[in-house]
C-alpha cells in the first residue's frame, strides 16, 4: 500500500514540492539554512520556533534523503555534524525571497523589514545573488 500513495505523489509539481518539504518544519530548516546560514544540529535547535529534537533530526535526515542538503562529519571535533544546503536547495532561493515579500504584504505582523520588500521587487536578481553569496561566504567559512 505504502508504495502506491507515494505513486500517488509524482507527477505534479506542487505535489512533489508538498512530499519534499510541504511541512512545517523542513521549511523552518530550508529557511534557516537558507537564510540564516545554519550548518550545525545546535543551530537549528536552537531556532525561536523550538522544535523538538526528535523531529529535528527526522526532519535533517529527510533533507538529506531527498538531496536537499548533504551531511557531514566535521573534521575538526569528529563527534559534531554539519549540514550544506545542495543546489537542489539553493534553487528555493528565489522563491523563499518571494514569499518572504508576500508575506511583508499580507502579514501585519512580519518581521521583514520594507527595504528588503522594496529592494527585491527593485532587483530580484541582484537580492538572489546577495543570498547566493552569503550562503558561499557560510559555507566557506566550514572545516573542510
Amino acid at each position: 500500500m505504502a508504495h502506491a500513495s507515494k505513486q500517488h505523489w509524482v507527477g505534479c509539481p506542487v505535489r512533489y514540492a508538498a512530499g519534499v518539504f510541504g511541512d512545517k518544519w523542513s521549511f523552518i530548516l530550508l529557511r534557516d539554512m537558507l537564510l540564516h546560514g545554519k550548518r550545525y544540529y545546535g543551530d537549528f535547535l536552537a531556532s525561536e520556533e523550538k522544535i523538538s529534537t526528535n523531529i529535528l533530526a527526522d526532519r535533517l535526515a529527510k533533507m538529506v534523503e531527498t538531496g536537499m542538503f548533504t551531511r557531514h562529519i566535521d573534521p575538526e571535533k569528529r563527534s559534531k555534524v554539519f549540514y550544506l544546503p545542495t543546489a537542489k536547495a539553493r534553487g528555493l532561493l528565489p522563491a523563499f525571497l518571494a514569499m518572504m515579500v508576500w508575506s511583508t504584504e499580507y502579514d501585519e505582523a512580519t518581521e521583514a523589514p520594507e527595504s528588503f520588500a522594496k529592494a527585491f521587487r527593485d532587483d530580484p536578481k541582484a537580492s538572489i545573488h546577495w543570498y547566493e553569496q552569503q550562503i558561499d561566504r557560510v559555507n566557506a567559512g566550514l572545516p573542510a
